[in-house]
């Protein structure tokens, strides 16, 4: 494939994987338990996780001014649960000493999913003194924004990046995001045993080149004997996984919207289909997933970073913070991963500032701290690595942030939090770099 059709590709891929990996509310309504899931009452030791304490911030101090852009609503996507998020995950670290001693102050600004509309948010951004923004996942005028934002010197931590800005020196990416999910769900697909993998995607023409570009990736690795989009409007989405058990393969990838790929796999259950299903924890979240009872156990799911529901350390204060606005979009059951991405990356950006001892915050001044800070710990939610913001990987995909993913499974008999029931478990790791090595987005071999 040409450098000039991969691109084209990829810009197409980008775009429908921020509905596909990193939707909004899917709408369950079971497991009302998720309201104990942060256990109430209970003490948090915030030092022992790596946290710290240092009581109230100080309003006569000098603000630390952030921003996120976002679809808020829009007939595709409904993201605003990541600006909910970083609300009230300032909210809380303000409560335990904000940015040494600083306040900090959120500017939240709904971009539409139009390139107008995403413009006049940089614009806002830059009007209200914002000196960084904060998850940011924007689905029209990426490179305008981007370019935009660097223009404007507002450096971006956790930004979603796809092919417009995956060299952008201004982008400081947590992972590799949408695009970097569908290149390694096929990896995911291997580590469980599946190797005939059927494709349902989005329907663009360009996209129906990516079934040639993963042949190539994962080449004598695995083969792709069904490619089939899902066209707007669709209501049988039987025909999908009926259509891939017919081409014989063993498990299907999903590229396609969050509505899309939930229907897909209810239509398995239905089915009763023996496919592994490949998905994203932001697609399908705690409660959805409890409420497919058995056929839980046919999706396989890929993440760079665990589930709220995982029992790791940090995250008691990440589902106490965010559980504590009220929002329902934010319990534990319903917590989308993309929206966790909020107060992971303000923990990132605080730490930063404690280390650096940051008490005046100017954009060039985060900026340079970005750019100097190495190994920023992560308190294992990347498995063992921490974060170097200004990382530039090998070949042209240079800001996809940490390496590692990992697989995850589904198990109704784990221990969750609170009166949770059933959990994800971790499978296999997953390396980006090791991947994507001699690939057309990776380092040329031998890596």
């Amino acid at each position: 494939m040409s450098r000039n059709a991969f691109r084209m590709v990829a810009v197409l891929l980008s775009l429908t994987l921020v509905a596909g990996a990193c939707g909004g509310d899917d709408g369950a309504a079971g497991n009302d338990a998720g309201t104990t899931a942060t256990e109430p009452g209970k003490s948090i030791d915030h030092e022992a996780l790596g946290l710290w304490d240092d009581g109230a911030c100080d309003p006569s101090k000098p603000k630390l001014p952030i921003g996120l852009m976002t679809v808020f609503e829009s007939p595709v996507l409904s993201l605003e649960s990541h600006a909910l998020a970083l609300e009230a995950s300032a909210e809380a670290f303000n409560a335990r000493g904000g940015a040494n001693g600083s306040c900090i102050e959120v500017h939240a600004c709904d971009d539409g999913a139009t390139l107008d509309k995403s413009m006049a948010c940089v614009r806002e951004m830059d009007d209200a003194g914002v000196v960084v923004t904060v998850n940011d996942l924007g689905t029209a005028g990426q490179a305008e924004v981007s370019a935009a934002m660097a223009a404007a010197g507002i450096p971006r931590i956790g930004s979603n990046v796809s092919n417009q800005d995956w060299g952008d020196q201004n982008a400081y990416p947590l992972d590799a995001s949408g695009t970097g999910f569908i290149f390694l769900m096929p990896q995911g697909l291997i580590e469980e045993d599946v190797t005939k993998i059927g494709i349902i995607r989005v329907d663009l023409a360009a996209a129906s080149a990516l079934k040639g570009l993963l042949a190539g990736i994962y080449e004598g690795e695995a083969t792709f004997p069904m490619d089939v989009p899902v066209p707007a409007g669709t209501t049988d989405f039987t025909q999908f996984i009926l259509a891939a058990e017919q081409a014989g393969a063993e498990g299907v990838a999903l590229a396609v919207g969050e509505q899309e790929g939930l229907q897909i796999v209810r239509a398995g259950q239905q089915l009763g289909t023996e496919l592994l299903i490949g998905s994203s924890l932001s697609t399908l979240g705690h409660a959805t997933v409890a409420d497919l009872g058995d056929f839980a156990d046919q999706v396989v799911f890929l993440h760079s970073y665990p589930p709220a529901t995982f029992d790791l350390p940090v995250y008691e204060a990440l589902r106490s913070d965010l559980a504590a606005s009220g929002e329902e979009a934010l319990r534990p059951d319903n917590l989308q991963a993309t929206a966790m991405r909020s107060w992971i990356g303000l923990y990132a950006l605080i730490k930063m500032a404690r280390d650096a001892k940051m008490t005046e915050f100017t954009r060039e001044g985060v900026s340079a701290m970005l750019n100097g800070a190495k190994d920023v710990p992560m308190l294992g939610m990347f498995g063992g690595e921490d974060w170097t913001p200004s990382l530039n990987h090998p070949g042209v995909f240079q800001r996809a942030g940490t390496n590692t993913w990992n697989v995850w499974r589904w198990d109704a008999e784990a221990e969750a939090p609170g009166d949770l029931t059933g959990n994800f478990v971790k499978g296999a790791e997953i390396n980006f770099d090791e991947v994507m090595c001699g690939t057309p987005i990776g380092a040329p071999e031998p890596c």
